[in-house]
């Protein structure tokens, strides 16, 4: 299902009440301001001897202290928010979903994964926070988190396909030990990402979402070659027996399905 198809009517916005209490705290800070003030005139009566001026000017941080007690009493308290339930519910998702979509940013849930290419999100309620790739961010708004998506989409790239089809190629071998020349076998694409990640610690570094995307950013390189020359093909599954489908969902939301790699190493001239 497409996260755009949400209905955010149907739920308590998050964003509302996030800039409900914003606008409280925003009173909370322009009253600690003027005590501030009220603090350095008061110095200011001090340390130039005006004497004459003191009684008005303690008269004025007293009077704007107790505003301040009152407003920090009255304008602090954290609302109601039920991360944990709204990640539950679906609430949060819809709401996130809707702000992305105002970010121009297309947030897809399907296949049990939630992504906004180039990123896999991952809701974690126990640390009240979204896992997006690798970093866990607390910062919960959604058209905060919408805006970091779209700062992530808007990075230059750092693709480098001849140094991952070498990647690929070095495990394609270790797959395939009998082919040295011409057009190799097609080798299924989750048993190589698992030789590539036969340590546990390099199956940390290079988990299968990053995997995937780079699989996207190799296809629309048709004509990359390794640093040995060789060409590549993404082979479709009726060309591998039992090959496990791989599916990535690009910036429009569109799907993508990979199964099998096979390399083309060309005859050297006679």
């Amino acid at each position: 299902m497409d996260m755009s198809d949400a209905r955010p009517d149907a739920i308590a916005s998050l964003e509302a009440t996030l800039d409900t209490w914003e606008a409280s705290l925003a009173r909370v800070e322009q009253q600690a301001a003027a005590v501030l003030r009220a603090a350095k005139q008061l110095r200011k009566t001090a340390q130039d001897g005006a004497l004459a001026g003191a009684a008005a000017a303690q008269g004025t941080l007293r009077d704007g202290a107790a505003k301040l007690a009152e407003t920090i009493a009255r304008d602090i308290e954290m609302p109601d928010i039920d991360i944990p339930g709204a990640f539950e519910n679906g609430s949060f998702l819809t709401e996130l979903s809707a702000a992305a979509a105002a970010a121009n940013v297309t947030l897809v849930r399907r296949d049990g994964r939630i992504t906004a290419y180039p990123v896999v999100l991952h809701l974690e309620p126990r640390n009240l926070g979204v896992r997006i790739g690798r970093k866990l961010e607390r910062r919960l708004r959604p058209s905060v988190l919408a805006r970091y998506l779209k700062a992530i989409q808007q990075r230059p790239g750092r693709f480098n396909a001849r140094s991952f089809l070498d990647r690929l190629l070095r495990g394609y071998t270790v797959l395939a030990p009998g082919w040295r020349t011409g057009e190799g076998p097609l080798v299924a694409l989750a048993a190589l990402h698992d030789v590539l990640t036969l340590l546990p610690a390099a199956a940390a570094d290079y988990p299968m979402e990053e995997f995937l995307v780079d699989l996207l950013r190799l296809d629309r390189e048709p004509d990359a070659r390794s640093a040995r020359g060789h060409r590549f093909e993404l082979g479709s599954s009726t060309g591998t027996k039992g090959a496990k489908r791989l599916t990535v969902y690009d910036e429009a939301g569109a799907q993508h399905d990979y199964y099998a790699v096979r390399f083309i190493a060309d005859a050297p001239n006679a």
